[in-house]
Parts: structure tokens; C-alpha cells; sequence
């Protein structure tokens, strides 16, 4: 499970980004460092595939289904 900070245009509302994070302590951190607003709590999210928490490093890890074409 991770939780996300949604990256949305301005102007149009469009989703242009989601940076993953491991927990809401990250994602309130990197909020706070990087001068973003923080939304909440925005977490139990599956991950499609591994990543990385973008403030600690932490890898989260994804569902990684295989899907048959």
C-alpha cells in the first residue's frame, strides 16, 4: 500500500503527475520540504509495480500482476 500526492494543472484540474510515498509521515515531509501543499492524508493506495518513497527511498512494493494480452 502507498499513498500519493496527486500533481494536478492548475488552469485545466488535469492529473499530470503521482509521486508514491510509503507512508503520510513521507508524504507530509516531502510536502513540507519542497514548499507543496499538503492535501491529507491520501494513502491505502495498491502500487501497480515496486517503486520507490519518494522522500525516504523506502521501496514499495507493487502488486506486479502479469496481464495476458
Amino acid at each position: 500500500m502507498s499513498h500519493y500526492l496527486e500533481i494536478n494543472d492548475t488552469l485545466t484540474g488535469d492529473l499530470l503527475d503521482i509521486i508514491p510515498f510509503c507512508s503520510d509521515y513521507c508524504h507530509y515531509w516531502y510536502c513540507h520540504e519542497n514548499n507543496v501543499e499538503y492535501g491529507g492524508w491520501n494513502g491505502c493506495h495498491e502500487h501497480p509495480y515496486d517503486d520507490e518513497c519518494r522522500e525516504c527511498g523506502t521501496l514499495i512494493k507493487g502488486l506486479e500482476q502479469a496481464v495476458a494480452c
